[in-house]
């Protein structure tokens, strides 16, 4: 589960997913989870029903623009699994 909600004013919103280990692409890629949602004050976006598996040094960032003091809130469920090697 992932929920963002805007607090105040109206901003735009991006939020990505920052992939530390991809092998096929540079250290920095990122990928879009949420590419340039406008939200007014009160707007929130729920993503539920879906798994994102995030590997050690991977991040989720939630970005706002658009405004002067912008105020978004996130909050998403996370289960940790330990895959033992060998």
């Amino acid at each position: 589960m992932l929920l963002i909600v805007n607090k105040n004013g109206n901003t735009t919103v991006n939020v990505t997913w920052e992939d530390a280990n991809n092998p096929f692409a540079p250290s920095d890629l990122s990928a879009a989870i949420l590419g340039s949602k406008n939200m007014v004050q009160g707007d929130y976006v729920l993503f539920t029903g879906a798994t994102l598996v995030l590997e050690s040094g991977d991040s989720i960032a939630i970005t706002p623009s658009g405004q002067a003091s912008p105020h978004i809130d996130g909050l998403c469920t996370v289960t940790e699994t330990f895959i033992p090697v060998g």
